[in-house]
């Protein structure tokens, strides 16, 4: 199965598509060669597809300015390749499909940590690529992502352009690319923003840092990325982002929100019982819904109490027995421990010798015996292609059926397209999908099509309305194995 691989990965869908380009979400055929990777999606990549009206120039260039802009929170180009047209691929690390767009369109409102999270380490990136000479140009909340740990990255370079070699503040300042490119973060900083002007606590702060980024003609400053983060820093600690709508109410701190009422309407926050209470760091940290937080902190206090009392009852009950005692009586253990060990064992050596001295008694239990999924072997094929083809076709949708690895390697030769298929059609119904009945061939509607040296093509299912399916058997070493097939329409 060939149709749906680009460059050596199959794809899994179609994230997006523009007039320029088409990004793909692809999944490595050899998954085992990614395992050393420090990603958590190592066999995950994205592939940009260029449309026929972008010139090689073009995605040259955008190369070239996405290679200069590589660091912290922008998405790293894994590689290049060609289309079998022969047109470039950009072979991209696989971030996530949460954009800002998203996140502001589920939540609603932020907390003014989050909200820190997700603006600074953007102006740490647009800054290094500013110095790097690059100009982004598109920066929006829709090629702003973010990753399964909630960072945000740029991952669009497609109308990047290289102004400069190791630009001076000054040529940043006057370079009206790059101006423009801090107007475009500042008006997407004031889009975060606003979700989280309902927060009285910080409305002020909050809504003196939007009207300063508001002003165009603060951008223009050589120290506009430090003010920006002075001012957003001012504002309060980042928090990790929650992608959950349930979130903390807008009119109360994380401080308060942690603390628990007392019995006459105050925060506990100073009494003996509000002490155990989570303090806003670990509760930023864990990102808890307030009403599990309070939960886990009252089940927290109560298991300390419990255990500081088990505790207590032990060292009372020990305290008056003598040390000399307790030797005694840890020796005294040792030896019943070791006496129960050799007497199991000399039981069952003894067992064992029964075994071997009645033959008909171990034939029985062998004959008994149940063998697991990996010691069922396929039985030594026959020399025709047409004779080997059913067991082949059995064995298959066996091994599918309980969804055995091990048993696949029996009927398609590691590295075969048809063994790479399976092993996906395995991994999607580990992680919940069905099986489909079209993937179980039935091998008595099979007929041979072509043969040609050691391989010859079936087609299985062949019927008026629908295309067959067709299986390659390839003769090796081993016999006829199944080297891989195609699915009817």
């Amino acid at each position: 199965m060939t149709d749906n691989t680009v460059a050596g990965y199959r794809t899994v869908r179609t994230l997006a598509e523009s007039e320029r380009r088409r990004l793909l979400l692809v999944h490595s055929l050899h998954p085992e060669l990614a395992q050393g990777s420090s990603t958590a999606r190592s066999g995950m990549r994205c592939i940009k597809q260029f449309h026929e009206g972008v010139s090689v120039a073009q995605i040259l260039a955008e190369v070239v300015c996405h290679a200069r802009s590589n660091g912290e929170h922008v998405v790293r180009i894994d590689d290049l390749a060609a289309s079998l047209d022969d047109a470039p691929l950009l072979i991209l690390n696989w971030i996530g499909s949460d954009t800002l767009r998203r996140l502001l369109r589920e939540r609603g409102s932020l907390r003014p940590g989050e909200a820190i999270t997700i603006i600074a380490p953007l102006i740490s990136a647009l800054g290094r690529a500013h110095h790097a000479g690059v100009a982004i140009g598109d920066v929006s909340v829709d090629s702003v992502a973010f990753d399964e740990n909630g960072c945000p990255y740029f991952t669009e370079f497609g109308f990047a352009q290289l102004r400069a070699t190791n630009p001076t503040p000054a040529t940043i300042q006057l370079d009206e690319a790059f101006q423009e490119d801090r107007r475009r973060l500042a008006a997407l900083s004031l889009g975060v923003l606003d979700a989280v002007n309902n927060n009285r606590e910080k409305l002020r702060t909050v809504r003196e840092f939007g009207e300063w980024l508001g002003d165009d003609s603060n951008t223009q400053a050589h120290d506009w990325a430090q003010e920006v983060e002075r001012r957003l820093f001012s504002i309060g600690p980042p928090e990790p982002l929650r992608f959950s709508s349930e979130v903390v109410g807008a009119g109360e701190s994380p401080s308060t929100i942690s603390r628990p009422i007392t019995a006459d309407g105050s925060r506990g926050g100073d009494t003996a019982a509000g002490a155990g209470a989570p303090s806003s760091e670990a509760r930023s940290l864990l990102a808890l819904p307030p009403w599990l937080d309070g939960q886990l902190a009252e089940t927290a206090r109560e298991l300390r109490r419990r255990s500081v009392q088990f505790v207590g009852t032990i060292v009372t009950w020990c305290r008056p027995v003598r040390a000399r005692q307790w030797a005694i009586a840890v020796g005294g253990l040792v030896c019943v421990v070791a006496a129960a060990s050799i007497l199991a064992i000399e039981a069952a050596a003894e067992g064992d010798e029964t075994l071997a001295a009645s033959p008909v008694l171990a034939k029985t239990i062998d004959d008994e015996a149940i063998p697991t999924t990996e010691e069922v072997q396929l039985p030594r094929l026959p020399p025709e292609a047409e004779q080997a083809l059913p067991l082949l076709i059995d064995a298959r949708n066996r091994c599918l059926r309980d969804l055995s690895v091990v048993c696949l390697e029996e009927v398609s030769p590691v590295g075969t397209p048809a063994y790479a298929d399976d092993i996906a059609l395995i991994d999607a119904v580990l992680a919940g999908g069905e099986l489909p009945s079209v993937m179980l061939f039935d091998a008595a509607t099979a007929v041979e099509t072509q043969r040609l040296g050691d391989s010859a093509v079936f087609e299985i299912g062949a019927a008026e309305t629908s295309k067959p399916a067709s299986v390659l058997l390839v003769k090796g070493e081993a016999g006829w194995r199944i080297r891989s097939y195609s699915l009817p329409d």
